[in-house]
């Protein structure tokens, strides 16, 4: 696959250096945006500060009982997604959690623990030529720092013609192309039959052979 995150690296369009570290008293948030024909999918990461975590946990732990369980992480990534946008052309795109992973309260508490989102919605019907994806991010911005990237399609027919983000990054514009997909089809078509053509030949030359 040319989309490779789920071993941690991301190959980006273009991607600004993350910080290092992450100050202590940030929420460090890192959206990216991966683009096909019928289908925008993000991937948002959370990693608290150690100094906010007692302000983020519980936010999770709904019922204090020092642990999360997969229905408190249910519930906060949907309150998660009621606070980003994302539109295409201008139309909004519902997004659907997907799946979300929450570290241990330790872990937040150390700085290390980073809270995973998954979501995606449908963009069924997009058709040829610039396209124009805009998305914010609207959680926690009295203590969040931001990321947000577009990642490399892995359909050939899109294509990142370029990314514009505000200063703090809540926000990004991602302009795409969107090639038709009959030329990929019919180059495959050629391909086939130039391939076919060649083995007809070298099959028949024995029987030409005097």
């Amino acid at each position: 696959m040319r989309k490779i995150f789920l071993a941690g690296m991301v190959f980006a369009v273009t991607m600004p250096a993350e910080p290092a570290a992450h100050r202590l008293d940030e929420y460090l948030q890192a959206a990216r945006l991966s683009l096909a024909h019928d289908r925008i999918t993000l991937e948002l990461d959370l990693t608290p500060g150690v100094n906010i975590a007692s302000a983020i946990v519980p936010l999770l732990d709904r019922d204090g009982d020092h642990t999360i369980s997969p229905a408190e992480a249910g519930a906060y990534g949907q309150e998660v997604l009621k606070d980003l946008v994302v539109e295409l052309d201008g139309h909004l795109v519902p997004l659907t959690l997907t799946r979300v992973e929450a570290p241990s309260i330790e872990a937040m508490r150390d700085g290390s623990g980073t809270i995973q989102l998954r979501a995606a919605g449908n963009v069924e019907g997009v058709s040829a030529g610039r396209r124009r994806l805009d998305f914010r991010n609207n959680h926690q911005p009295e203590m969040s720092v931001y990321l947000a990237n577009a990642l490399i399609p892995e359909d050939a027919d899109l294509h990142v013609a370029g990314q514009t983000r505000d200063p703090r990054q809540q926000g990004v514009r991602i302009e795409y192309d969107v090639r038709p997909r009959w030329r990929a089809r019919l180059l495959w078509l050629l391909v086939a039959a130039a391939a076919v053509s060649t083995l007809m030949v070298r099959r028949a030359r024995p029987l030409l052979a005097p």
